[in-house]
């Protein structure tokens, strides 16, 4: 068993001298009632958690960094300065009632607001004694002197600050370990994720922009920042503190995890045909992208902290590598997964992006030369190696493990210079198919792959721009429903082989109309040709197997075409 790297103790309120909150304290704070029950709990004398505190030396007496815990100080820190806050707050009928022996003794033009009654009680003697010279009864003067000592007690020792003892662990361990204490620290409640922790764990790192104007990139780097506070202040109960926006733009000195949130933003609006826009995408990816950088192991982020030197010394070279992958990721993937005529919300079927794998993709290209045959083809063949890893699930099990094998360097085991093997492909699909269940909704992963082969194929072609398609059943769904009405369903009617992009008729709410119904003009029969629609003699078999409930044979006819949209969709990525 190791050797224990921290000692529990116990700090005074004389310790707080030495407690170092972070350089910089852009934090979300208790607001004034998470505070106040706070004070409620130390006036009680019940016991609360304990906080954490990072020796800068090893010297006995050496300055404490706060870690954890620093709400928790900093309010009993402000009671210790204004007690008068709290007390007036959580004890307001005892105040009333001071004010209001205060002023029995008092002459009317004497008599005191709640404004004046505060500003003796925060003032020192010298103060005091000026205004009770302007008392011309001596035992009034005495009363009075005496009531506002006997207040300004009850508020100071509404809390013993003397006789308190706060609790604390301090850690004696490496700086690099900080976040893996912090995350063991808050296992228990409402979890923190680990960019969460890193956030408090690195609250004194510093990484220098250059100055405004001279790179467009760590500008928007630093509009990142700033624009992820503003968005965070109107979605928490807690306070903003110690942000200024003019501030930062003056400085422009962020910190380590200010730096993986602003780049993982910045991946996200640059490369949003690949990586959703969510706040665990935007750290997944910003962090991620920073592992790669620096040759750090994704399953150890916390030791990011060790290439801070590097981070700052290379920040220009990081972004414009990742600037330059975003763009040619972008025009691939922006070709491939486009919804065509898609709501705002919904523009492009992620259903089968995950953030290991475009990972891969910036650690497979991170150290390729741009111009190079390497870099191109790597590219042109990123493409099959996506669908065909979601349909193989290379990704779902050790993806951070398997991440390591494409960082540049000697630990590249592989990388996407090698063209998918045929074979391999079209026996993944086939078996990806096979595993398909019955039903009539359509999975994530069936409307990312349609939208896959008709971007490749029909809709690349054959739509007519002033006309609005939509992601729908070809077999209607209504015809299926009325038929494979059971609560286990038997028709896969959610099938590759039964969805693709239709026109939207008139009368697109019931549903219940084919292409071959809306085609006495011949205007969708190149539509039906190149999107691989089913036959005419296919689709009457299917609806009449529908309705006679002979689904084996339905299913057939689906498959049969799932089969050849598989096929297509090979042909074309492999092309």
């Amino acid at each position: 068993m190791a050797a224990p790297q921290y000692e529990i103790i116990n700090l005074s309120v004389s310790d707080l001298e030495r407690i170092d909150l972070p350089l910089f304290q852009r934090r979300f704070v208790w607001n004034t009632k998470k505070k106040e029950a706070f004070i409620t709990t130390l006036h009680e004398g019940l016991p609360f958690g304990a906080v954490l505190v990072y020796p800068k030396t090893k010297e006995a007496d050496s300055t404490l960094l706060i870690l954890d815990g620093q709400q928790r100080l900093s309010t009993i820190r402000e009671f210790r300065h204004c007690p008068l806050t709290y007390w007036k707050s959580l004890e307001h009928d005892d105040y009333l009632d001071q004010l209001e022996k205060v002023n029995s003794h008092l002459v009317a033009e004497m008599q005191l607001d709640e404004a004046g009654f505060d500003e003796l009680l925060n003032s020192d003697d010298d103060r005091l004694d000026d205004w009770l010279d302007d008392i011309d009864s001596k035992p009034n003067r005495k009363t009075v002197r005496a009531l506002i000592k006997a207040t300004k007690k009850m508020m100071r020792e509404y809390v013993s600050l003397e006789s308190l003892k706060i609790p604390a662990i301090e850690y004696r361990g490496s700086q690099e370990r900080i976040a893996d204490v912090f995350a063991n620290l808050n296992q228990g409640g409402v979890p923190l994720s680990k960019y969460e922790i890193f956030s408090a764990a690195w609250s004194n790192t510093r990484i220098h922009l250059a100055s405004a104007a001279i790179s467009p990139i760590q500008d928007e780097i630093l509009s990142n920042v700033k624009q992820h506070y503003l968005d965070m202040s109107q979605s928490t109960e807690f306070e903003l503190d110690g942000f200024s926006e003019d501030q930062l733009t003056q400085e422009r000195t962020i910190t380590l995890s200010e730096l993986g949130i602003a780049l993982g933003k910045y991946i996200c609006d640059n490369l949003c045909a690949l990586v959703p826009q969510t706040s665990n995408a935007v750290a997944e990816i910003g962090f991620g992208v920073l592992g790669i950088a620096t040759g750090t192991d994704n399953r150890k982020l916390s030791t990011l902290i060790n290439h801070i030197s590097y981070l700052d010394d290379n920040l220009q070279d990081i972004l414009d590598r990742v600037n330059r992958i975003c763009k040619n990721l972008q025009d691939v993937f922006s070709k491939l997964l486009k919804r065509f005529k898609s709501s705002k919300n919904n523009e492009y079927a992620l259903g089968i992006s995950t953030t290991f794998k475009t990972l891969s993709y910036f650690a497979a290209l991170w150290d390729l030369d741009p111009e190079s045959a390497e870099y191109k083809r790597s590219l042109k063949n990123i493409k099959a190696y996506y669908v065909y890893d979601a349909l193989a699930k290379t990704w779902q099990s050790k993806g951070d493990l398997r991440l390591m094998s494409y960082y540049p360097g000697e630990m590249q085991t592989r990388n996407y210079l090698t063209k998918l093997e045929r074979k391999s492909f079209e026996d993944t699909f086939n078996h990806w198919l096979s595993d398909c269940t019955p039903g009539i909704n359509f999975s994530k992963e069936i409307t990312a792959l349609v939208t896959i082969h008709a971007n490749l194929t029909y809709l690349a072609k054959t739509v007519s721009y002033g006309e609005s398609y939509e992601l729908e059943h070809i077999i209607p769904r209504k015809l299926i429903s009325s038929s494979d009405n059971q609560p286990v369903k038997k028709v896969f009617g959610n099938s590759l082989g039964n969805c693709m992009y239709l026109p939207r008729f008139d009368n697109n709410k019931k549903k219940d109309k084919t292409l071959y119904d809306v085609n006495q003009d011949g205007r969708y029969s190149k539509l039906i040709r190149e999107s691989m629609y089913f036959t005419p003699e296919e689709l009457c078999g299917a609806i009449e197997a529908i309705k006679e409930k002979d689904f084996d044979a339905a299913n057939r006819i689906i498959h049969n075409r799932a089969q050849r949209v598989a096929q297509s969709t090979i042909d074309t990525l492999l092309a």
